[in-house]
Formats: structure tokens, sequence, C-alpha cells
């Protein structure tokens, strides 16, 4: 009710003010009064005409150059204003105001400078423009979103505002043109060391980088440039009278569960959660080649899995599922579901768990899972700054109770190659 009555009032300022002027202009006559009435006669004619039109004439759409990006990237935002009738709008602001998945300001591995205080990337921009239409029955306006953050990102209200020449008349309306973007977590260049071996004395550790073992015959092929001489199959080479190369199977690891911790203990945990999500994502993309069956095991106030096994089609689901996650309130805390989760895990498989805090029950419960004889790792992000003395006196003991403790810190997330002992 409160726009029509807005409306009326308007219109009766405008007549009443129209009113005055032919009134002065027939009691005192004259060239000069009747110049002032048709002088401002057009600008009062189309003070009434605004607010006599209504704005649902206008159809607004909205178009974005890509539907599904990474993170980080920019996204090319176009609205299109189309007008039925080619009424001569004096002036048109049109704003679109971002949607709050996309508060802050995704500067992919540099973003993690601010892995102490994560409020110095937040931003709330609203992209606004005044346009001067005339004649024309259709407008575009275009504008670039950076660094989009990850998440799914519905993007639907437009604000259009017009007026007269006087300002005496304001009309604005909301449009709903809802379009959704998929934003995936961005790919993080990682180098995975496996097979870590202890000495006896100390903490030292001896890494080996993951390579292609060749102990198994599959099959053989023909000879391709770059093919060792050991790998020739000389009974094949004379039959066929060409040289033929026998063709092996990779020695896969054992299974691997990827369990990411998606419960929120800190407000500011949320960017040290980000990183969880990256590093997650590329340990399992890098690990489904090298390990036999692999999966993916979020932890929250609800438990979510993914098993990778059929291939583009699971990935396509860990991909969205990474990419609309968040972290979330709980009753029970990490540890506790994760001691149910560790038990519930066979002997013959790595754990790799990924989290963003570590206190002592969290501690007790990596230790215990791993009595369960399975090769467990422990990857925390924190910030320099902010990790504690007894977080750092939690993953000297892990280390030493045989877990496999990696800590990322600015200094490692804002590097282009990760490495991640697994």
């Amino acid at each position: 009710m409160l726009k029509p009555f807005s409306t009326i009032i308007r219109f009766i300022l405008v007549a009443l003010l129209l009113g005055i002027l032919f009134s002065y202009a027939m009691f005192q006559g004259g060239f000069v009064s009747w110049f002032l009435f048709f002088g401002f006669l057009p600008i009062l004619l189309y003070s009434v005409l605004i607010v006599i039109y209504p704005l649902s004439w206008l159809k607004v759409e909205r178009h974005v150059s890509k539907r599904y990006i990474q993170a980080g990237h920019s996204l090319k935002v176009s609205v299109k204003v189309k007008s039925h009738l080619p009424l001569p709008i004096l002036f048109l602001i049109i704003e679109d105001q971002l949607p709050k998945s996309m508060n802050y300001n995704d500067t992919r591995h540099f973003k993690y400078q601010f892995l102490r205080k994560p409020s110095a990337l937040f931003k709330d921009e609203t992209f606004k423009t005044i346009i001067f239409p005339r004649f024309r029955r259709q407008i575009n306006y275009q504008y670039e979103i950076t660094s989009v953050p990850r998440g799914l990102h519905e993007l639907n209200e437009i604000r259009l505002l017009t007026g007269d020449f006087l300002g005496l008349v304001k009309k604005e309306r909301v449009y709903q043109a809802p379009i959704k973007v998929l934003s995936e977590p961005r790919e993080v260049s990682l180098r995975l060391n496996n097979d870590i071996s202890y000495f006896e004395e100390g903490e030292q550790t001896a890494y080996s980088i993951k390579a292609n073992h060749t102990n198994l015959v599959s099959g053989v092929r023909d000879y391709a440039p770059g093919d060792r001489v050991s790998w020739l199959d000389w009974k094949t080479t004379a039959k066929k009278q060409k040289l033929v190369t026998k063709e092996f199977e990779q020695e896969k690891h054992k299974d691997l569960a990827v369990i990411l911790n998606r419960i929120q203990v800190e407000r500011d945990d949320w960017l040290a959660f980000e990183g969880c999500v990256e590093i997650a994502n590329s340990i399992v993309r890098e690990s489904m080649d090298d390990h036999g069956k692999v999966s993916f095991v979020a932890i929250g106030d609800h438990r979510h899995e993914i098993q990778l096994e059929r291939g583009r089609k699971d990935l396509d689901r860990l991909t969205r599922f990474l990419a609309e996650t968040r972290l979330e309130e709980s009753e029970q805390p990490f540890s506790s579901k994760l001691l149910k989760e560790g038990m519930l895990i066979s002997k013959d498989r790595n754990i790799v768990v990924m989290t963003h805090q570590l206190d002592s029950k969290l501690h007790h419960t990596m230790t215990r899972i791993n009595q369960q004889d399975a090769k467990v790792s422990l990857i925390l992000i924190r910030s320099k700054h902010s990790i504690t003395s007894s977080e750092r006196q939690a993953l000297a003991q892990l280390r030493q109770e045989g877990v496999i403790a990696t800590w990322l810190s600015e200094d490692q997330l804002t590097s282009r190659l990760i490495e991640v002992n697994t």
C-alpha cells in the first residue's frame, strides 16, 4: 500500500504545481507569465507521464559469460533492459547487488597470506551505473566480477530507478532475474610424498616420491620412442618382424579414504577450511591412479561420503559437493565422529584427515585409529601466528607415534607447489 499511496501523492503534487502556474498566468497575465507556464508545461507533463508509466513494462534479463568457473577466476555479467514502447526516459539507474556467497575476494593462493585475519578479504560490492536511454528500446550494462569465491552463487534481484527532470517523481522497481553460477574449488599443484619410513632414533623421516612401478606385464604394444630396451618383448618382435614393447600394469597402493573436517569451532575458521577443501580435492584427484578404491568422507553435522569408483561421474559429484560445502555447527566434536569413522575403516586402507583444528581429543583419536594398523595421515591448516604450543606439541607426538602429520601455514599455502606427506 505504501508505493501506490506515494504515487498518488506525487501525482497530486505535480498537478498542484501545474495548477499554480496556470493560475499565476491567468491572474497575472502578460508574456512573461504565459512564457513561464508554457515553458514548464512539457516538464510537468513529462512528470505526469513518469507517474503513470508502469515500470512493469520494462523487461530485465541477466546473462553471464560462464555458468561453471573455477574459484579465483573472473565472471562477466550482462544486464539487458528492454522496453515495449520507445518512451523517452531521462535517466535509468541500474543496480545489481552480489549475493552473500560472493562476499570475499578469492585471490587464489595469495588469499592465504590473510590466514591470520580472513576478514581482510571481505567485500560488500554493488555494481551500479546510470544510463541515459532517451528513445532506445534496449540498453545493455556490462560489468565484471573479479576473484569469484568457491560456492554456488545465485544472482537474483536487479533494481531499477528513474525519475523526472525536477526530482519530484522517483520510481523504483526490483526485478527477479535469477541465474546460478557454480564456482568449483581450485586445483592445487601438489607433490605427494608416499612410502614414508621412520628411523629408530629421533623423529627424522625418509621420503620417497611416488613413482609408477612396472612389475606386472599386462600385454604388448608397438614400440614407441622413449621405451627402454629392457621392455622389448623379443619373442613377439621376432614373430611380427617389428619392435614390440611389453605393457605393464601400474602397481597401486592400498585403498585411500580422505576425511574432511566440516565442523566450525571459531568464527575465522572459514579461510583455513577453504584450504582444506582445495587440498582434499587435489589429493583425491592425484591419488586415483595410485590407489585402489578412493573414497571421500565429509564430517559435519551430517556425514557425506562419495565413493570414486565410476570415474568421471563420481568426480563430478565430488566437484559439485566441494563447491557447495560449508562449515557447520555440531553438538558432537569432530574427534568423536572421526573415532566412529576410523573404527569402521578396514586395516588395508590409508586414511588422510584434513582439519583446521587440532586439540587434545583429536590427538587421542588419531592415536587410537593409528593403532588399528592403518596408515594414518593428518594435514593441519593453521596460521603460523595462531598455532598454539599445545598444537605444536600434539603434532610432534603424533609423528613419534607413527602418524604422518603435516602442518601447512601461510608459507606453504601461498606457494604454487605444495608438498604434502600422505
